[in-house]
């Protein structure tokens, strides 16, 4: 399972359900993976505008510093699913870069760069998975199908 523990300004400002973003995220990545995922993230606000980025804490503790500045869905989520490949590369595959890359392009031809961005691909259908499940989840409310009536 992968558990995700937003700070409370990550919740406040991107307005994300994470528990449910959590649930979906684990049901895709363990299905795929025909593995149970056994991950922990703390998921802060990024001090440094306009940059994301994960550190691993051990094995399966993570830290995500988030760039919440462009508060669209798309952004985030995207964001997101991309740190969360960094932990799944380290968790999984054991494969972390602690190596500088001393240039930009280094950075972003290395293996691991375009492994993340290749998880930021799924997010137009995370959006409508999530959104979907959201809608349902407003709908069964509105049926009050948590009691019979």
């Amino acid at each position: 399972m992968i558990i995700l523990q937003p700070s409370a300004r990550v919740k406040r400002e991107t307005g994300i359900n994470f528990d449910v973003f959590e649930t979906l995220l684990t049901n895709m990545l363990e299905f795929n993976h025909k593995k149970n995922l056994n991950i922990s993230v703390i998921i802060h606000k990024s001090k440094v505008r306009g940059t994301s980025f994960c550190t691993p804490v051990s094995i399966k503790d993570y830290r995500i510093e988030l760039d919440t500045t462009k508060p669209n869905k798309r952004y985030i989520f995207g964001s997101l699913l991309h740190e969360i490949r960094h932990c799944i590369q380290n968790n999984l595959f054991n494969f972390w870069n602690d190596d500088i890359l001393k240039t930009w392009k280094a950075y972003y031809f290395s293996k691991e760069e375009i492994d993340a961005r290749k998880m930021e691909r799924l997010t137009t259908q995370f959006i409508k998975y999530y959104d979907s499940f959201m809608k349902m989840e407003e709908q069964f409310k509105d049926l009050k199908l948590s009691k019979i009536s």
